[in-house]
């Protein structure tokens, strides 16, 4: 039996490392980062670990440009250079691969699979080798004599599983990349052959000069997409194919053995990768002669890993009048100064300032006490005022400083200096995150346990307000939290600029702050009379509903309960169960629009749970959300909810409003303007996700479409029918609108289906005959998504970043979520950047101007506010900056268009 030879592949390992660590990259006390470093030798050892490896090889890409540049320029054209981060960590990788014995093969001019691929053409014969590497292009080498092996997976691929995997048979995958392309190195591939369209022409004929041979024997669907695009097709090859015959010479295979334990065992302590120490020793025969001079070091080192730093401790103090002027005078003295206001109500359009909590040295913070009840308390104004003059200039930090502008601005401070806020930041590093509290925050970059506002006010109906609470134990706590965002705000600082995340947050995000705050405080008026009306009659019709539901179970009953509903319908009345869960029958909405199909009651059902829902969220309970000292609504816009980089609002949201309904229709006339010579705005942006769909994958017919400013639901309609424009039928319609809005959110056949109440098959050639027909969109889809597997995120025009741990995952619905995902975000997420920049344009130009009030932000639209004689100029300046928010170089493919309405309430203007 050979033995077997493992070829690493070292630069496909530190991106591959990197980006493993992105979202939380390893940073050593000395300010290093590690994650590539620790990474690569991490994989390394499983390689010794699970393969009991003995004949090993490393190659690194070099930085001079290889023969593949000279063939296209284009080549990896688009792959944007290494982070700098990474560049730092390259040389110490290859430094800790000499120490260790092993030399880094490469020549100039190649790339290191071409090197790695002649080393396993030469060395075939005698050893069994294995590619480590998780690079799908190293599947073109693969044979009976040649494998790989995935080290952060464990996943080996021979011959059947390159062909279970693609599709395609090994030695077809340089002809599979021709066709499909790769967009991580910008090889074009045949525009419109998307992996499916490939394996089908592979499993028909041996490869693209094959393909091309028999041009006339290809199908007509494929046969004109493949017609003109020969010279691609064949640069496509030549761009995808790994040398095996690089000049290079080297020496035969070497058992390994570490050379210099003790200069790895040095590097390991200077990057400070403690927990690799011990995994190195257990290999390597050497230790037994180091064991009693560094085993003692090792275990200190293991009782403070560098994940998890000792939690730190600081001294909190509470401010007297003595104790004011000296806190004043000293902050002089500090440019950067956490803050934190401390209140009786989570809103802060109706909260009172309690007190303020001030940090600016490393382990203090002072709590400043205004208005406890039990308390001797600084006084308010005097304290505001000294405040605004000793923090003239610096950088304010905080956690949420919208919540706190706003507090501060209606007890007559504007804070108008340089912020920064650690919520927003830490959510701009990883949108995905479950919480962005600051209890999170702390916990997880500075291993510490934040105290619980409910130890300080209780919870549940025995809560007290903060202006109640024991006093001590009220500073203690205000002061951990400006403690804690002082020590945030470097971490944060440095990841953003390292992430190249800076440019977002400080030119989008952080300006969007006072933007929000000050469309939260104008507010919104509310006809409330209107709604009680509209209450009454929805609550009519509930009763007629709920005598109606009770009638057809034959008694009364909880309505409400899903167990003692699903009791009805399928136990006592027989009709047929379509899902389970684990409480028993389900009997959600996709049930019940099943049933409906047949059953009267499941369509009464429906009804009386949409009405019940609206009336609830929305009817009834928006008049009881108006302020009663400004009579507006002020709904809460949040900038760190939505993993996309939407807005959303809370306290109402108003983004569940139906649109297409009657009755939400009806919410949206209790809208209004605030006095009778405004009327209220609305502007929104047309087809805003569909006119970037065309823009990401330059589709020729959609942005045709646009630039006519035809009606892209019909014009789809007419070419995936094959019929002429006028031809097209309202249902036809609608379906071409369902098809391009689900190809937006990856709605499959099963979900098309239901939509378009069709069969599965139905919907899956509808789907397949949308794609024949659009294959840029499909190429769209599939480079996306091989995209987000190269880096582990998917990202927006302007940089937006969104992390997708799973899309490498073995969990297939994990997986298949990522992907939805990793082909919807670049898009929603541009749609939501856009309108952030036109919200930072409008607000900068309207602010001062009282005669113009930006009120409401709800997906795609903007709501203001305006002087009836204002209209025009009004409309021309949101027009302007709502469409001009497009970079000029996308401006020139496609142009963005705004609807503007105008109306006396939110629907005529709707």
């Amino acid at each position: 039996m050979k033995p077997t030879l493992y070829l690493i592949d070292g630069t496909a390992l530190l991106y591959r490392s990197y980006y493993a660590f992105i979202a939380k990259p390893l940073v050593n006390s000395k300010g290093q980062h590690t994650s590539a470093i620790f990474g690569v030798i991490n994989s390394f050892l499983r390689l010794l670990e699970l393969k009991e490896a003995e004949y090993i090889m490393i190659s690194f890409d070099r930085k001079a440009p290889t023969f593949r540049h000279e063939l296209s320029a284009d080549y990896k054209a688009t792959r944007p250079p290494m982070p700098e981060d990474l560049v730092t960590q390259v040389e110490p990788v290859k430094e800790f691969f000499q120490l260790i014995g092993l030399e880094d093969i490469s020549l100039d001019g190649y790339e290191a699979d071409d090197v790695l691929a002649t080393l396993a053409e030469k060395y075939k014969q005698d050893y069994q080798v294995v590619m480590v590497t998780a690079d799908k292009d190293y599947s073109q080498l693969v044979d009976k004599d040649v494998s790989i092996w995935d080290p952060a997976k464990d996943l080996s691929y021979d011959e059947a599983g390159i062909r279970e995997k693609y599709g395609v048979r090994a030695d077809q995958f340089i002809d599979y990349l021709a066709l499909t392309g790769d967009a991580s190195d910008n090889i074009p591939g045949v525009r419109g052959i998307g992996p499916k369209s490939a394996v089908e022409l592979l499993n028909s004929f041996e490869s693209v000069e094959d393909i091309y041979n028999n041009l006339e024997e290809v199908p007509p669907k494929f046969r004109k997409r493949l017609e003109g695009q020969k010279e691609t097709a064949l640069l496509s090859y030549q761009l995808a194919t790994i040398v095996r015959n690089v000049p290079i010479e080297t020496d035969p295979p070497k058992s390994f053995e570490v050379q210099d334990l003790k200069k790895a065992m040095a590097f390991l302590d200077h990057y400070e990768l403690f927990t690799l120490k011990r995994r190195i020793l257990a290999r390597t025969a050497a230790a037994v002669e180091l064991e009693e001079t560094i085993q003692a070091d090792i275990f200190a080192d293991e009782a403070a890993p560098e994940e998890e730093p000792e939690a730190p401790v600081f001294n909190a103090k509470m401010a007297t009048r003595t104790d004011l002027e000296g806190i004043l005078e000293e902050m002089q003295n500090y440019e950067e100064v956490a803050l934190d206001t401390e209140t009786d109500s989570v809103d802060p359009m109706q909260a009172n300032l309690v007190g303020i909590s001030l940090a600016y040295r490393e382990n203090e913070a002072w709590y400043l006490p205004l208005a406890h009840q039990f308390h001797d308390n600084l006084p308010l104004e005097e304290t505001l005022t000294g405040l605004k003059t000793a923090l003239e200039g610096k950088l304010i930090i905080g956690h949420n400083l919208k919540y706190d502008l706003i507090v501060l601005k209606r007890h007559g401070w504007t804070l108008d200096n340089r912020i920064f806020d650690t919520m927003l930041a830490a959510y701009v590093l990883d949108a995905g995150s479950a919480s962005f509290s600051l209890d999170k925050c702390a916990q997880k970059e500075l291993n510490h346990e934040m105290i619980a506002i409910k130890e300080i006010i209780g919870s549940g109906k025995s809560a007290i307000t903060f202006d109640q609470a024991d006093i001590q134990k009220a500073a203690v706590y205000a002061a951990e939290d400006a403690w804690a965002t002082l020590k945030l705000a470097p971490i944060y600082r440095r990841r953003l600029q390292f992430s190249s995340l800076d440019k977002l947050y400080d030119e989008m995000e952080l300006p969007l702050i006072r933007t929000l705050a000050r469309m939260e405080m104008n507010g919104v008026c509310l006809d409330s009379a209107m709604l009680k009306e509209l209450s009454k009659t929805i609550n009519t019709r509930l009763s007629e509903l709920t005598e109606r539901i009770y009638d057809y179970a034959g008694y009364q009953f909880n309505i409400n309960s899903t167990q003692q509903l699903a009791k009805v319908l399928f136990e006592e009345k027989g009709l047929p169960a379509k899902k389970k869960t684990k409480s028993g029958f389900s009997t959600d909405s996709s049930v019940l629009e099943e049933l409906a199909i047949d059953h009267e009651i499941a369509k009464d059902l429906l009804e009386y749970r949409m009405l019940n829902k609206l009336d609830s969220t929305y009817v009834a309970t928006l008049p009881t959300l108006v302020n009663e000292q400004t009579n507006k609504i002020h709904s809460n816009f949040n900038q760190t909810v939505a993993s996309t980089g939407r807005l959303s609002s809370s306290n109402p949201n108003l983004q569940n409003i139906p649109v297409r309904t009657e009755l939400g229709r009806e919410i949206r006339k209790a809208f209004i303007p605030s006095a009778p010579n405004r009327v209220i705005l609305a502007a929104d942006y047309s087809q805003i996700e569909l006119r970037l769909l065309a823009l990401f994958s330059r589709d020729d017919t959609l942005l045709k479409a646009f630039a006519q400013n035809l009606d892209i639901h019909r014009q789809t309609a007419a070419i995936i029918y094959n019929i002429a424009v006028e031809d097209v039928s309202a249902d036809q319609r609608r379906e071409a609108k369902t098809i391009n809005f689900g190809i937006l959110y990856g709605m499959g056949q099963v979900k098309l289906s239901r939509e378009l109440s069709i069969t599965r098959n139905e919907a899956k050639e509808m789907i397949d005959n949308y794609f024949e027909r659009f294959p840029t969109i499909q190429s769209y889809i599939t480079s996306s998504v091989e995209s987000a597997r190269q880096q582990h995120f998917c990202s927006t025009l302007f940089g937006r970043k969104l992390y997708l741990p799973n899309i490498t995952s073995s969990n297939q619905r994990l997986k298949s979520e990522a992907e939805r995902v990793a082909v919807n975000m670049p898009i929603q997420g541009s749609a939501a950047d856009l309108i952030k920049i036109a919200m930072l344009e409008i607000d900068r130009q309207i602010k001062d101007d009282p005669r113009i009030k930006m009120i409401l932000q709800v997906h795609d639209e903007l709501v203001f506010d305006v002087e009836e004689d204002l209209v025009e100029e009004a409309s021309a300046l949101i027009r302007k900056a709502m469409e001009g928010a497009l970079p000029a170089q996308y401006r020139e493919i496609i142009k963005l268009k705004t609807d503007i309405g105008i109306g006396k309430n939110w629907f005529e203007a709707h």
